[in-house]
Order: C-alpha cells, then structure tokens, then sequence
C-alpha cells in the first residue's frame, strides 16, 4: 500500500483529500497545515507521495527542493483551485508529478497518482 502525506492550511481540504486516498485504497499516515510539520512527517513516515497546496510551496521552509534532496523517489503533487501554463512549467521545472484542482474530482486525483507511479515505474525499468 502507498503512504501519503498532506499538506494544506485548509483542514477541509485536507480532510477530503484524505478521503479520496483512502477510498482508493493509499494509505494517508500524516497530514498537516505546515510545511514544516510536513517535512517531520515526511521524515518519520517516508511516504511515497505527498499532496502540497500550491500556496504553500513558497515560503521559508523550500519544501520543494527539501522533498526533491531528502526523499528523492517520493512523488510530489500539487493542489490548488486555479493552476495557469506558466505554474506548471515552473513546478514540473522544480520536480512536481502532477497536479489537482479543487474542487478534487475523485478520479482525477486517482489517475493523477496512478500514472505517475507508472511513469515512474517504467524510468526505473528503464534505467536497469
């Protein structure tokens, strides 16, 4: 089973979010408002994924770049209700796997998750 972290201020979201997860079958071991909260989580669960609200990525803590050096193979999802070209290109840039809109559409979170892992499945093939 995938572990997941979430981070978002809003514990709504975070509550759907965690629901969705769930229902698809991830296991969801920590979530939080903090980004440095989630990076204790981070360190303590190691999951493979974490879902980040794009108004969180810029702060103090760059847990962008802190996910990409200490958890290099854990999968980085961003949420957000509006997301424009120029955020996707700058987070891809920065090692995102894939985003969700807000309202999450069940399916679309799951096939967001799902392909990235495949992708990420098939460059591992693809290096041995």
């Amino acid at each position: 089973m995938l572990k997941a972290v979430i981070i978002d201020s809003n514990a709504i979201t975070r509550g759907l979010l965690q629901t969705i997860l769930v229902n698809n079958g991830w296991d969801v071991v920590g979530h939080t408002n903090t980004n440095a909260q989630g990076l204790l989580l981070l360190q303590k669960f190691q999951p493979h994924f974490v879902c980040i609200d794009l108004n969180q990525i810029d702060d103090e803590t760059n847990i962008l770049d802190a996910i990409k050096n200490e958890w290099p193979k854990t999968l980085i999802f961003l949420m957000s209700s509006a997301i424009d070209a120029a955020t996707v290109q700058n987070a891809l840039a920065r090692g995102v796997h894939g985003f969700f809109l807000k309202p999450f559409n069940q399916a679309t979170v799951a096939t967001t998750i799902r392909n990235a892992v495949l992708r990420l499945i098939k460059q591992q093939q693809l290096q041995n």
